[in-house]
């Protein structure tokens, strides 16, 4: 009769217990503290040493982060790398873990591994409308106490509790979104103050930056490709009033005609083929925050009225939905090509071109800001080889002599090529043509210099070309080594033609 009572009492207990975290987590004030208090519960609840949870990222399948943990990893607890191998467990087997050994069952050494003082352990999956969004994790030392039953029991009903939380804030999806954004804000906002060059149309764009970060408008960046028009765009999101908010940048080029609203806008569940659920659009993603549209000139010309819509009205709907969501995003676009030019060919909406066209922006080619290329090369250089090599003067001076026809991004390319290829040390100019980079535009000035050479050293009245055919001629024989089938292929001629002229006499 008394065990009876006991158990009803435990149950009572357990029952309160539940109770009162379900009303913590109606508080989503503080997110860090439901979630601690549901690691908390799980820790005295299951008398466990350690617990954690892990949530799957909503974009991507592969992206895991391990939200909060109930004791430090450091001493053999639960951490990220951890988290990962039960995560793959439960995946794989498609059941809750259970066991008295997680090391046994994972097929790690004891001995050599840094949770080697780790022994029994309970896992569940947390899960939302039959889809695993993450893992809660319960943790005991080697040689302590095994969970049993009650305990998989009490972790499973606290693992739905904390699911429906987690998805009833959105947490879900925006711990990720602050995740990435968090990932690559200091990069970006560098990268803004970054935009390298002291010429004088860089820092006339330096300027315009700033005045066009302040308003609202959008902005068109004009520039061939590879000059930095991304780059420009993030300056002018991380210079504004929305840089806490997401930056969302798509090549419309990269799209495929028949996705690109879907892209765009999001799509419904059933609203075709294949939309197996929910997605939303980059317009949703970037809501109060920048939304940068690269190569514009490649938006399908069926969809451009419904971009102008949106940029009219503040609103769109998803594929398949009646629903109007709000759109407060900044539009940034991006072309690096004459897109006025694509408007007269029809190629591309006028009413749209004047949309998107409130405050363009030209980014000058490296071509006409030569002046920049030793303080981009060498930043570049810096960069790769993390401060063990240096441009000689004479190679920075041969670089700003090529044309870079791919602007900064063919410069920064044969920089990291350099880097791959050549030790760490001083970098030549004959370095730079040993790599292939300005062989064939250094050629044509070597052969210039040569040529006017050869002109002054001939006497009046001789016939020049004779003299340079001839001397062509026993260059590429001496070349192939007395070969002349080789050196015919090597001249471009028939290797009979090549004997006539080496068996002619040579003029004087």
């Amino acid at each position: 009769m008394s065990d009876d009572i006991n158990r009803l009492h435990e149950r009572l207990e357990e029952m309160d217990e539940l109770f009162q975290l379900a009303l913590s987590l109606g508080d989503t004030s503080n997110i860090e503290e439901v979630l601690g208090s549901i690691v908390e519960t799980c820790v005295r609840m299951c008398r466990a040493d350690h617990a954690a949870i892990l949530l799957f990222s909503p974009f991507s399948r592969g992206a895991l982060q391990t939200l909060v943990r109930s004791a430090d990893p450091s001493d053999g607890g639960i951490d990220h790398g951890l988290n990962l191998l039960i995560a793959g467990w439960i995946e794989h087997h498609g059941r809750p873990l259970l066991t008295a050994d997680l090391m046994g069952d994972l097929n790690l050494k004891p001995g050599s591994d840094r949770w080697g003082k780790l022994g029994a352990a309970v896992a569940v999956p947390l899960v939302s409308a039959g889809k695993t969004i993450g893992i809660l994790n319960l943790v005991n030392h080697s040689g302590g106490r095994e969970f049993g039953k009650d305990a998989l029991r009490l972790a499973e009903k606290i693992a739905s509790l904390a699911a429906r939380f987690v998805v009833h804030a959105r947490l879900h999806e925006t711990l990720f979104q602050d995740n990435i954004r968090l990932k690559t804000a200091l990069h970006q906002k560098a990268g803004a103050r970054e935009i390298l060059g002291n010429s004088t149309g860089i820092q006339e764009l330096r300027k315009k930056i700033s005045a066009v970060a302040a308003s609202s408008a959008t902005v068109l960046l004009i520039g061939e490709t590879g000059t930095g028009k991304e780059l420009v765009a993030r300056g002018i999101h991380f210079e504004s009033a929305r840089c806490e908010k997401p930056f969302i940048a798509v090549n419309c080029s990269a799209i495929p005609a028949a996705l690109f609203e879907s892209e765009l806008f999001g799509h419904e569940r059933g609203a075709f083929t294949g939309a197996t659920a929910i997605q939303k659009g980059k317009f949703e993603l970037a809501h109060e925050g920048t939304l940068f549209l690269d190569e514009i000139a490649e938006m399908p010309l069926d969809l451009q009225p419904k971009l102008l819509r949106v940029l009219e009205e503040r609103s769109f709907s998803r594929v398949g939905a009646s629903i109007e969501i709000d759109a407060d995003v900044r539009i940034i676009a991006a072309c690096s090509r004459d897109l006025n030019a694509a408007v007269q060919q029809g190629a591309f909406r006028e009413d749209l071109y004047h949309r998107l066209s409130v405050v363009p922006l030209s980014i000058p080619p490296l071509r006409q800001r030569t002046e920049d290329i030793p303080l981009l090369a060498s930043s570049f250089l810096q960069e790769f080889s993390r401060g063990a090599s240096t441009f000689e003067p004479q190679a920075l001076e041969a670089m700003q002599k090529l044309p870079w026809s791919g602007n900064v991004r063919e410069l920064r390319n044969a920089v990291e090529r350099i880097c791959i290829f050549l030790p760490p040390g001083r970098i030549s100019a004959s370095d730079l043509i040993q790599q292939g980079i300005g062989a064939e535009s250094h050629s044509a000035p070597r052969l210039d210099a040569a040529l006017q050479t050869f002109l002054a050293t001939v006497e009046p009245g001789k016939d020049v070309l004779e003299l340079l055919e001839q001397h062509v001629v026993q260059i590429a024989y001496r070349q192939a080594k007395g070969n002349v089938s080789r050196a015919a292929k090597t001249l471009g001629i028939d290797r009979n033609a090549l004997q006539r002229r080496l068996d002619k006499p040579h003029p004087e």
